[in-house]
């Protein structure tokens, strides 16, 4: 079994709206956590939800966050390498992930706690205005 399918196996992980696997390890009404795990091969739709959320690098390849608070820019950032483990994603503004190796395994926290009704997907081949190229 390959290392990505016994993270996957081990966690529970089952399949995530925007694409990948997750897992919820912590909720309470003021706080929600989960494991998310991206393929080198997949990437996460568009999407923006209603709360804050920050994202934790733990283990994989670095994972690109694309984001765009207005729909036309947008912004490259990168958690995973040169010491950077954590990146902050402001509520309403659109984003979307991509590993840039074989597989990048991240926590995500959510200030209120997420529910599924904060999760907005953008329509199928949205991207932001100025966004050159395809994920």
């Amino acid at each position: 079994m390959t290392n990505i399918k016994s993270i996957i196996k081990y966690h529970k992980m089952t399949s995530h709206p925007e694409g990948g696997y997750y897992v919820e390890v912590f909720k309470n009404k003021d706080i929600s956590h989960i494991y998310f795990l991206l393929e080198g091969h997949q990437h996460s739709h568009w999407h923006r939800i209603t709360k804050n959320e920050t994202l934790h690098f733990y283990s994989g390849s670095p994972l690109k966050i694309y984001t765009s608070e207005d729909g036309e820019e947008f912004q490259t950032n990168e958690i995973g390498s040169k010491n950077n483990f954590i990146f902050n994603i402001k509520k309403n503004t659109w984003f979307a992930m991509k590993s840039i190796g074989t597989y990048s395994l991240i926590g995500c926290t959510v200030a209120p706690a997420f529910e599924f009704d904060d999760l907005e997907l953008a329509p199928k081949n949205w991207k932001p205005s100025k966004f050159k190229f395809d994920l």
